[in-house]
């Protein structure tokens, strides 16, 4: 689990370190040699932790392994703030430019040499650190290695299903018999139907018990069950599917063309039942290649099921709509419950008291319809009668019980343990919200890059466009949901329930919902908080009793609920801020001390009907990518030097001034997405905006005074959107042609 974190933030030091601009200044400042060691040293740290991540058995690290896993954490943390630091200090300078830049590489006068000794003295003291820690890692118990990975288990045995462990499903067992039972109306002669689903959701119990079926056996000639391997192999297929024709003893001999001559020969004029289980990737190319090799002859009447938690694979080798199997009923789980519990009667009657049965209508809430979860619950009850313990298990969450080789967590995280550390790390970062929480999609991947979570692929793609690649495929693997609206648009997504206690078990500790908090201090190793619930002192007394923290997203919700003090302190006390969310609060002031979170990336304050001001210093955040002021309706003009901030990237803008700052606008150059919403005074736009040639999206609403749009906008190569709404009198003459116009009212 850590073994992630400290990828993701390694590779995030690393990428820091070897851009441009600090190599040149590191080599002008005479720490080249500091920053290159330290380099070094984090890349072997990273490949060792690469190695953890995939070849080690994380279950059975010692108590010594994890705390050089904490140890370890703790020294990449001081680095990334160090490097960061370096990082800002290069961006004030460009900034500032008091000197040509040729200057600033090459003159000494353009140094601080204070900061220059300082900065090279925290550099080899992190460099000495980590050397320490991994020199301390051979003293430790080795890391122990997985046994040899098993590819698939047993054909003999992966079909069978005992029927008193199956519960539900009576329709989707009818459809899916139907679908057996049916002539085949396909011309080729073969249908494939894939059955989609997260892991445990029950797809593999489901098709047993059809495989199973005493009907099922006559319809078909020959019944083949593989459970197949992380990819698709054609080949071991192939060998699999021939035990179950042949007692050929030879046949795991046999090159590829011969199996396939040999595979052809048996299944001619043969119907047949394939199930291909647990498919988790897909080669098209391979699974083309499958597929022809099984239509050979006549196969009029065949069937092939493939289950999967993939809807990318379900889509690749779907020749009939794909059959998505959704989680079961609150009444099913309670009865599965019941049986894991060791109690096959039904509610009310002799061995189960009424009491113990309102408490289990409670804790069914917490299955979500997943089934794993029901026995996973159902096992940590087994033969109890205390009352006591069924309440206790009522107010635990399910990431906090301990998990079993079978249970519900240890099942999902196969689905996890097979994605790249990227998805991994953007998937765990989610756990800071609270469960069913809606968050708009271009939010949640500006956070991310907040973060450093999205990597660059090195092919001039943009952030952006990766972190929308994440979010999908994380959804097809259903680790997120979209969020469909009336126009069909799904810019809102969500984590499933039962998924979103994955991702806090998988958080480690370091992320933190206040809706799960109990009582007394915070961890030190919480990095990432949402208050979410308002809980009171305690919770605030605990959070500032943290240091380090990255992320804090604490809106405030309600009448009276600006809390100033609360504002201040936050941004007084925790220096090393990466993202702040402020948004729908009534604070009245945004103190000045907000230019010293050199690290910022995000801020969000949007919604705020009090703020009337932004400070200048907020110009001093050259880092911030992300600037959220939208629906802040008091605002009346912009911070004077706004175009200091180089990096930014998105900005959500309400204000009350008629003409937007020109010089300033057209210095934001970084600019992918503005977002102009409810200025009820803003006459036009700034014809500088020609100079944004990153810009790709604008959107304009509820300005109703807007007359036009700079002609010079249409040279910007790169916009591809422009939506308005609730623009009553702009005049949008000459843009009709423009492919990306979406006028909405």
């Amino acid at each position: 689990m850590v073994e992630t974190i400290l990828f993701n933030l390694a590779s995030k030091i690393l990428g820091k370190i070897g851009s441009g601009a600090i190599g040149e200044v590191g080599k002008a400042w005479g720490v080249e040699q500091e920053l290159n060691t330290l380099s070094d040293t984090l890349s072997t740290i990273k490949a060792v932790l690469l190695d953890a991540e995939r070849l080690y058995d994380h279950s059975k690290y010692s108590i010594a392994m994890e705390v050089w896993f904490d140890r370890l954490q703790a020294a990449f943390y001081d680095a990334d703030n160090l490097v960061d630091e370096f990082q800002y200090e290069v961006l004030q300078r460009q900034v500032t430019r008091t000197f040509q830049v040729s200057n600033f590489f090459s003159s000494s006068h353009a140094i601080d040499f204070r900061f220059k000794f300082e900065l090279s003295s925290r550099i080899v003291n992190i460099r000495k650190r980590l050397d320490m820690i991994a020199d301390d890692r051979t003293k430790f118990h080795p890391i122990v290695t997985t046994s040899q990975h098993k590819t698939a288990t047993s054909s003999s045995i992966s079909s069978e299903v005992s029927e008193s462990e199956f519960v539900g499903r009576v329709n989707d067992r009818v459809i899916l018999f139907q679908f057996l039972m049916n002539p085949s109306v396909d011309d080729d002669g073969m249908l494939v139907l894939p059955i989609v689903g997260i892991a445990g959701i029950g797809k593999t119990a489901l098709v047993k018990q059809l495989y199973n079926h005493d009907m099922v056996a006559k319809h078909f000639q020959l019944r083949i069950w593989v459970k197949v391997a992380k990819c698709l192999d054609v080949k071991y297929v192939m060998q699999k599917i021939m035990k179950y024709i042949t007692d050929f003893p030879a046949c795991a001999d046999l090159n590829s063309i011969q199996l396939k001559n040999l595979l052809q020969l048996k299944l001619r004029n043969t119907k047949f039942l394939l199930v291909l289980d647990n498919l988790c990737e897909c080669d098209y190319r391979c699974w083309h290649k499958l597929y022809a090799l099984l239509r050979c002859g006549d196969t009029m009447g065949s069937k092939i099921i493939v289950t999967t938690r993939n809807m990318g694979v379900a889509l690749a080798v779907g020749t009939v709509p794909t059959y998505n199997l959704e989680s079961l009923s609150d009444e099913d789980c309670l009865e599965l419950i019941w049986k894991w519990a060791g109690f096959p009667e039904k509610l009310g009657e002799e061995h189960v008291n009424a009491k113990l049965s309102e408490i289990a209508k409670e804790i069914v809430k917490k299955c979500h319809g997943y089934p794993r979860a029901a026995k996973t619950l159902g096992n940590n009850l087994f033969m109890e009668t205390n009352e006591c313990k069924w309440l206790e298990l009522k107010e635990k969450q399910l990431w906090e019980l301990a998990q079993k080789k079978h249970d519900f967590l240890v099942v999902l995280r196969s689905s996890y343990d097979t994605q790249p550390t990227e998805l991994k790390r953007c998937f765990i970062y989610y756990s800071i919200f609270p469960k069913s929480y809606e968050i708009e999609i271009d939010k949640l991947i500006q956070l991310w890059m907040a973060q450093g979570l999205i990597q660059s692929s090195g092919f001039n793609c943009e952030l952006e466009d990766i972190g929308i690649d994440y979010l999908n495929q994380l959804c097809s693997i259903f680790f997120f949901e979209k969020i469909e609206h009336h126009d069909n648009l799904s810019n809102m997504c969500r984590m499933p329930e039962i998924i979103h206690d994955l991702a806090v078990f998988m958080a480690n500790g370091e992320c933190l919902s206040t809706t799960n908090y109990r009582s007394g201090p915070i961890s030190d190793k919480v990095k990432h908080v949402s208050v979410h619930d308002c809980s009171g002192e305690e919770v605030t007394k605990s959070l500032f009793e943290l240091e380090n923290l990255r992320t804090i997203v604490f809106p405030f919700l309600g009448p009276g609920a600006g809390d100033q003090g609360f504002v201040d302190r936050c941004i007084s006390k925790f220096k090393y801020l990466y993202v702040l969310d402020l948004s729908n609060s009534c604070f009245q002031v945004l103190p000045h001390s907000i230019g010293n979170l050199k690290h910022l990336r995000f801020l969000d304050i949007s919604g705020n009907a009090n703020i009337e001001t932004l400070p200048d210093a907020i110009c001093k955040l050259f880092n911030l990518q992300t600037l959220r002021i939208w629906y802040c309706v008091k605002i009346r003009k912009l911070p004077k030097h706004i175009g200091n901030l180089i990096c930014l990237r998105h900005l959500y803008l309400t204000t009350q001034q008629c003409y937007l700052p020109e010089k300033q606008i057209r210095r934001l150059t970084s600019l992918r997405s503005f977002q102009i919403t409810g200025c009820g005074n803003l006459k036009s736009l700034p014809e500088g905006m020609q100079l944004l040639v990153k810009l790709k999206t604008v959107t304009i609403a509820a300005c109703p005074n807007l007359t036009s749009l700079p002609s010079t906008m249409k040279n910007l190569a790169k916009l591809r959107n422009l939506e308005i709404s609730n623009c009553p009198n702009l005049d949008l003459a000459g843009w009709e042609d423009f492919s990306g116009l979406r006028r909405l009212q």
